[in-house]
């Protein structure tokens, strides 16, 4: 992989330093700034002519700063032809935006994954997407990323005991994987959302004695808390001990952390796809570092 580079964009949050350090790539880093009228400027200071480059840029808030960003270091990547070039993009924004509601909206993540693929992108890896399908809008090959593994090795010995619940319909595979790695159990809840308000209701029938056990709520995203926050009221209430969330991306917009912590929730841990300084945050840079890996061998 000698032709080989990682080049660290504006929002890499370590993980391009990671994926350097596990592959033994050379890891270039771009020069940017804010212009005085507030307009992003980057430059790739050296020469990538002909090089494979894998590019590791997360769109974590703000996102349109970190899009934006993204495209000039695409348009500038591609200035230098490369032979094959990759995206890392850990948190992929506008992922939740992925139906049409109501007349005249956009499917916002579409028409994201139909910019990349325009300026040049050969294959994307990206974790936990939010819903799968989505990345069919990518013409390209794409890789997802599972963070699942690498939680439970990292919380495995605090946790085993627990009991594994998913907030919603949505989070019953991802906790199904967690309890069986943990060799625990794991139960769902079914819950409503209202189209317009986006408010979050618990439907009927959800039922569960959790007998002083404790709680571990997975999720994909936390970005409200609004659903996390309903499970674990749901748990509390239910005659849970302890009660932790994990989730891949903790967004946590909005006054979430206090939510969190109003409902009982003692730990929150995630990944390092976004930045966050109120929770702990495990290093997926390995289990991404192997996924650039497999790209580059099926790309060869």
């Amino acid at each position: 992989m000698d032709d080989t580079v990682i080049l660290s964009g504006t929002a890499s949050n370590g993980i391009a330093e990671g994926v350097s350090h596990f592959l033994k790539l050379p890891l270039i880093k771009i020069e940017s700034k804010l212009l005085p009228d507030g307009e992003s400027y980057i430059r790739i200071p050296k020469d990538l002519s002909g090089k494979k480059i894998i590019l590791v840029q997360s769109t974590y808030p703000p996102q349109d700063k970190h899009l934006i960003e993204l495209f000039l270091l695409l348009d500038a990547a591609k200035s230098f032809n490369p032979k094959n070039l990759i995206l890392v993009i850990p948190y992929l924004a506008y992922a939740r935006q992925n139906q049409r509601f109501n007349e005249g909206e956009p499917i916002s993540v579409e028409a994201i994954l139909k910019l990349i693929r325009s300026m040049g992108v050969n294959s994307l890896i990206t974790v936990e997407p939010h819903r799968l399908e989505s990345l069919e809008a990518f013409e390209g090959n794409s890789l997802i990323i599972d963070p699942i593994a690498a939680f439970a090795k990292a919380i495995g010995k605090e946790f085993k005991n627990s009991v594994i619940l998913a907030p919603d319909h949505g989070a019953i595979k991802r906790a199904e994987k967690l309890a069986s790695l943990l060799k625990t159990d794991h139960t769902s809840l079914n819950k409503e959302r209202d189209k317009k308000s986006g408010e979050v209701t618990l439907a009927e029938g959800n039922e569960y004695d959790f007998k002083g056990r404790d709680v571990v709520i997975i999720d994909d995203i936390v970005s409200t808390g609004g659903t996390v926050v309903k499970a674990a009221e749901f748990a509390k209430k239910n005659n849970a001990g302890k009660i932790s969330v994990i989730a891949a991306h903790l967004i946590m917009a909005d006054g979430c952390y206090q939510r969190l912590k109003d409902a009982g929730v003692s730990s929150i841990i995630g990944s390092n796809t976004v930045e966050n300084t109120r929770a702990r945050i495990i290093d997926l840079s390995e289990v991404i570092a192997e996924g650039v890996s497999s790209v580059l061998k099926t790309s060869d």
